[in-house]
Protein backbone atom coordinates (compact mmCIF):
# COMPACT_ATOMS: atom_id res chain seq x y z
CA UNK A 1 0.00 0.00 0.00
CA UNK A 2 2.79 2.43 0.82
CA UNK A 3 5.25 1.58 -1.89
CA UNK A 4 5.80 5.03 -3.28
CA UNK A 5 5.87 6.53 0.75
CA UNK A 6 8.81 3.79 1.50
CA UNK A 7 10.45 4.35 -1.93
CA UNK A 8 10.28 8.38 -1.38
CA UNK A 9 11.61 8.18 2.11
CA UNK A 10 14.56 5.61 1.35
CA UNK A 11 15.73 8.31 -1.94
CA UNK A 12 15.06 11.17 0.99
CA UNK A 13 17.85 9.25 3.38
CA UNK A 14 14.81 9.06 5.79
CA UNK A 15 15.02 5.63 7.31
CA UNK A 16 12.45 3.04 6.72
CA UNK A 17 10.61 1.54 9.40
CA UNK A 18 11.41 -2.69 9.23
CA UNK A 19 7.72 -3.33 8.97
CA UNK A 20 4.65 -2.29 7.35
CA UNK A 21 3.61 1.34 8.54
CA UNK A 22 -0.08 1.82 9.50
CA UNK A 23 -1.75 4.83 9.00
CA UNK A 24 -0.44 6.78 11.73
CA UNK A 25 3.13 5.89 10.73
CA UNK A 26 2.39 6.43 7.55
CA UNK A 27 1.82 9.71 8.37
CA UNK A 28 4.83 10.73 10.26
CA UNK A 29 6.86 9.29 7.53
CA UNK A 30 5.38 11.62 4.85
CA UNK A 31 6.18 14.44 7.27
CA UNK A 32 9.84 13.47 7.59
CA UNK A 33 10.02 13.47 4.13
CA UNK A 34 8.24 16.19 3.41
CA UNK A 35 10.90 18.53 5.62
CA UNK A 36 13.72 16.50 4.16
CA UNK A 37 14.71 19.10 1.30
CA UNK A 38 17.43 17.45 -0.98
CA UNK A 39 20.33 20.11 -1.90
CA UNK A 40 21.37 20.88 -4.98
CA UNK A 41 24.60 21.36 -6.90
CA UNK A 42 25.43 25.51 -7.39
CA UNK A 43 26.23 26.34 -10.95
CA UNK A 44 28.92 28.45 -12.14
CA UNK A 45 26.90 31.50 -12.82
CA UNK A 46 26.11 31.54 -9.35
CA UNK A 47 29.59 31.34 -7.73
CA UNK A 48 30.56 34.83 -10.13
CA UNK A 49 27.64 36.50 -7.68
CA UNK A 50 28.94 35.59 -4.86
CA UNK A 51 32.27 36.55 -5.92
CA UNK A 52 31.32 40.14 -6.08
CA UNK A 53 30.03 39.07 -1.98
CA UNK A 54 31.20 39.19 1.92
CA UNK A 55 31.22 35.95 3.32
CA UNK A 56 29.50 36.28 6.56
CA UNK A 57 27.00 34.08 9.49
CA UNK A 58 23.68 34.01 10.55
CA UNK A 59 22.40 32.96 13.64
CA UNK A 60 20.26 30.20 13.53
CA UNK A 61 18.94 27.10 16.09
CA UNK A 62 20.15 25.35 13.91
CA UNK A 63 23.68 26.50 13.54
CA UNK A 64 24.97 29.47 12.00
CA UNK A 65 23.90 29.25 8.90
CA UNK A 66 25.95 30.09 5.23
CA UNK A 67 25.22 33.74 4.24
CA UNK A 68 26.39 36.71 2.03
CA UNK A 69 26.11 40.37 2.05
CA UNK A 70 26.19 42.83 -0.76
CA UNK A 71 26.75 47.30 -1.03
CA UNK A 72 27.77 48.76 2.23
CA UNK A 73 26.63 48.47 5.91
CA UNK A 74 24.40 51.10 8.03
CA UNK A 75 22.62 51.21 4.68
CA UNK A 76 19.21 50.01 4.19
CA UNK A 77 19.03 46.27 4.55
CA UNK A 78 17.20 43.95 1.57
CA UNK A 79 16.88 40.59 2.38
CA UNK A 80 16.75 37.84 -0.46
CA UNK A 81 15.21 34.76 0.48
CA UNK A 82 15.34 31.18 -1.95
CA UNK A 83 13.09 28.84 -2.33
CA UNK A 84 12.61 25.35 -1.41
CA UNK A 85 15.89 23.13 -2.52
CA UNK A 86 17.45 26.08 -3.65
CA UNK A 87 20.12 28.38 -2.55
CA UNK A 88 20.81 31.84 -1.43
CA UNK A 89 22.96 32.44 -4.82
CA UNK A 90 19.67 31.70 -6.81
CA UNK A 91 18.52 35.36 -6.53
CA UNK A 92 22.48 36.75 -6.96
CA UNK A 93 21.37 38.54 -9.87
CA UNK A 94 19.40 41.07 -7.91
CA UNK A 95 22.28 41.75 -5.60
CA UNK A 96 24.27 43.84 -7.27
CA UNK A 97 21.90 46.22 -8.75
CA UNK A 98 19.86 46.96 -5.46
CA UNK A 99 23.54 47.30 -3.93
CA UNK A 100 24.24 49.99 -6.56
CA UNK A 101 20.79 51.64 -5.88
CA UNK A 102 22.23 52.23 -2.09
CA UNK A 103 21.02 48.84 -0.19
CA UNK A 104 22.85 46.50 1.82
CA UNK A 105 21.62 43.46 0.53
CA UNK A 106 21.54 40.12 2.13
CA UNK A 107 21.45 36.61 0.93
CA UNK A 108 21.56 33.19 2.97
CA UNK A 109 21.27 29.62 2.86
CA UNK A 110 18.16 28.04 4.65
CA UNK A 111 18.59 25.19 6.79
CA UNK A 112 19.26 21.91 5.02
CA UNK A 113 20.07 23.80 1.70
CA UNK A 114 23.51 25.09 -0.17
CA UNK A 115 26.22 25.42 2.76
CA UNK A 116 24.29 25.53 5.88
CA UNK A 117 24.03 22.94 8.28
CA UNK A 118 20.54 21.01 8.97
CA UNK A 119 18.60 18.12 8.01
CA UNK A 120 15.53 19.57 8.04
CA UNK A 121 13.75 22.58 6.68
CA UNK A 122 9.78 24.47 6.88
CA UNK A 123 8.38 27.73 5.92
CA UNK A 124 7.89 28.25 9.62
CA UNK A 125 11.55 27.34 10.69
CA UNK A 126 12.62 30.08 7.73
CA UNK A 127 9.96 32.37 8.94
CA UNK A 128 11.22 32.44 12.82
CA UNK A 129 15.00 32.94 11.20
CA UNK A 130 13.44 36.47 9.03
CA UNK A 131 11.53 37.68 12.48
CA UNK A 132 14.64 37.18 14.16
CA UNK A 133 17.20 39.61 11.75
CA UNK A 134 16.05 42.80 13.07
CA UNK A 135 17.49 41.82 16.83
CA UNK A 136 21.69 41.79 14.73
CA UNK A 137 21.12 43.66 11.88
CA UNK A 138 18.17 46.54 12.56
CA UNK A 139 15.37 47.48 10.46
CA UNK A 140 14.60 46.02 7.31
CA UNK A 141 13.57 48.08 3.86
CA UNK A 142 12.35 45.21 2.18
CA UNK A 143 12.75 41.12 1.55
CA UNK A 144 12.37 39.47 -1.82
CA UNK A 145 11.19 35.97 -1.62
CA UNK A 146 11.50 33.48 -4.33
CA UNK A 147 8.49 30.57 -3.72
CA UNK A 148 9.32 29.18 -0.50
CA UNK A 149 10.85 32.07 0.29
CA UNK A 150 8.13 34.51 0.09
CA UNK A 151 5.66 32.29 2.14
CA UNK A 152 8.25 32.37 4.58
CA UNK A 153 8.45 36.19 4.55
CA UNK A 154 4.66 36.71 4.27
CA UNK A 155 4.61 34.28 7.64
CA UNK A 156 7.63 36.03 9.40
CA UNK A 157 5.23 39.30 9.47
CA UNK A 158 2.20 37.08 11.34
CA UNK A 159 5.52 36.61 13.72
CA UNK A 160 5.86 39.96 14.42
CA UNK A 161 8.70 41.11 11.86
CA UNK A 162 8.37 44.61 10.50
CA UNK A 163 9.14 45.34 6.67
CA UNK A 164 8.32 48.30 4.83
CA UNK A 165 7.58 46.38 1.44
CA UNK A 166 8.06 42.99 -0.02
CA UNK A 167 8.44 41.38 -3.31
CA UNK A 168 7.12 37.88 -4.13
CA UNK A 169 8.27 35.98 -6.96
CA UNK A 170 5.87 33.10 -7.78
CA UNK A 171 4.52 32.58 -4.22
CA UNK A 172 2.17 29.36 -3.21
CA UNK A 173 -0.73 30.96 -1.75
CA UNK A 174 -1.32 27.91 1.04
CA UNK A 175 0.52 25.22 2.03
CA UNK A 176 -2.21 22.80 3.19
CA UNK A 177 -3.01 22.87 -0.97
CA UNK A 178 1.50 21.78 -1.15
CA UNK A 179 0.49 18.76 1.26
CA UNK A 180 -2.45 17.48 -0.02
CA UNK A 181 -0.25 17.82 -3.33
CA UNK A 182 2.67 15.80 -1.54
CA UNK A 183 0.44 13.66 -0.27
CA UNK A 184 -1.36 13.16 -4.12
CA UNK A 185 2.53 12.22 -5.30
CA UNK A 186 3.46 10.09 -2.84
CA UNK A 187 -0.14 7.97 -3.01
CA UNK A 188 -0.40 8.25 0.52
CA UNK A 189 -4.23 7.47 1.03
CA UNK A 190 -7.00 9.38 2.94
CA UNK A 191 -7.02 7.66 6.07
CA UNK A 192 -3.21 8.82 6.52
CA UNK A 193 -3.39 12.25 5.59
CA UNK A 194 -4.85 13.85 8.77
CA UNK A 195 -1.57 12.13 10.93
CA UNK A 196 0.83 13.80 7.70
CA UNK A 197 -0.83 16.95 8.27
CA UNK A 198 -0.20 16.61 12.09
CA UNK A 199 2.73 15.37 12.18
CA UNK A 200 4.20 18.55 10.29
CA UNK A 201 2.21 20.90 12.45
CA UNK A 202 3.61 19.85 15.59
CA UNK A 203 7.44 19.26 13.76
CA UNK A 204 6.93 22.58 12.69
CA UNK A 205 5.59 24.16 16.07
CA UNK A 206 3.04 26.25 13.63
CA UNK A 207 -0.73 25.67 12.52
CA UNK A 208 -1.15 25.00 8.94
CA UNK A 209 -3.85 27.69 8.71
CA UNK A 210 -1.34 30.32 9.77
CA UNK A 211 1.23 29.18 7.12
CA UNK A 212 -1.15 30.98 4.42
CA UNK A 213 -0.75 34.00 2.26
CA UNK A 214 -3.84 34.47 2.33
CA UNK A 215 -3.91 35.31 6.13
CA UNK A 216 -1.28 37.47 5.92
CA UNK A 217 -2.94 39.06 2.95
CA UNK A 218 -5.57 40.52 5.23
CA UNK A 219 -3.41 42.18 7.44
CA UNK A 220 -1.29 44.03 4.69
CA UNK A 221 1.50 44.42 6.38
CA UNK A 222 3.33 46.41 3.72
CA UNK A 223 3.09 47.16 0.22
CA UNK A 224 3.57 44.15 -2.01
CA UNK A 225 4.70 43.90 -5.52
CA UNK A 226 4.35 40.02 -6.97
CA UNK A 227 5.77 38.75 -10.29
CA UNK A 228 4.29 35.34 -11.48
CA UNK A 229 4.02 33.24 -14.48
CA UNK A 230 0.60 32.54 -15.81
CA UNK A 231 2.27 28.94 -17.20
CA UNK A 232 3.96 28.37 -14.05
CA UNK A 233 4.15 24.75 -13.48
CA UNK A 234 5.37 24.48 -9.70
CA UNK A 235 3.02 27.64 -8.36
CA UNK A 236 -0.39 28.57 -9.77
CA UNK A 237 -1.11 32.07 -11.50
CA UNK A 238 -3.97 32.25 -10.31
CA UNK A 239 -3.14 31.90 -6.15
CA UNK A 240 -1.19 34.95 -7.01
CA UNK A 241 -4.34 36.88 -8.15
CA UNK A 242 -6.28 36.32 -5.39
CA UNK A 243 -3.28 37.06 -2.95
CA UNK A 244 -3.14 40.71 -4.50
CA UNK A 245 -6.71 40.48 -4.53
CA UNK A 246 -7.14 40.14 -0.43
CA UNK A 247 -3.91 42.56 0.15
CA UNK A 248 -4.31 46.28 0.20
CA UNK A 249 -2.19 48.10 -1.99
CA UNK A 250 -0.66 45.00 -3.37
CA UNK A 251 0.43 44.80 -7.48
CA UNK A 252 0.72 41.62 -9.64
CA UNK A 253 2.96 41.57 -12.47
CA UNK A 254 2.74 38.76 -15.31
CA UNK A 255 5.78 36.77 -16.43
CA UNK A 256 4.84 34.91 -19.28
CA UNK A 257 7.29 32.44 -20.49
CA UNK A 258 9.71 32.85 -17.52
CA UNK A 259 8.72 29.91 -15.81
CA UNK A 260 9.28 28.98 -11.79
CA UNK A 261 13.13 29.51 -12.01
CA UNK A 262 13.98 31.87 -14.90
CA UNK A 263 12.11 35.22 -13.27
CA UNK A 264 14.73 34.89 -11.17
CA UNK A 265 17.53 36.42 -13.66
CA UNK A 266 14.27 38.39 -16.09
CA UNK A 267 16.09 41.72 -16.45
CA UNK A 268 12.62 43.67 -16.20
CA UNK A 269 11.70 42.04 -13.43
CA UNK A 270 14.89 43.14 -11.69
CA UNK A 271 14.71 46.39 -12.76
CA UNK A 272 11.38 47.08 -11.80
CA UNK A 273 11.97 45.31 -8.61
CA UNK A 274 14.70 47.56 -7.49
CA UNK A 275 13.16 50.41 -8.25
CA UNK A 276 9.99 49.73 -5.77
CA UNK A 277 12.52 48.77 -3.09
CA UNK A 278 14.47 51.85 -3.27
CA UNK A 279 11.93 54.06 -3.91
CA UNK A 280 11.10 56.47 -0.50
CA UNK A 281 8.43 55.41 1.72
Amino acid sequence: MYSRLLEAARLAGVPVPAVPPDDAAAGELAAAVFLRPARTRRPAREDAYLAAARRCGLPSPEGELAAWTWGDAGRPLVVLVHGWEGRGSQLGALAAPLAAAGLCVLAFDAPAHGDSPGREASVPQIARILAGLTAAWGPVRAIVGHSMGAAAAGVATDMGLRVERMVFLAPPLWQRGRLAYIADRMQLPAAAQPAFFAAVERRTDWPLERSDLRVVARAAPCPLLVFHDPGDADTEFVGSEELVRLWAGARLVPCPGRGHNRILTTPAVIEETVRFVAAPR
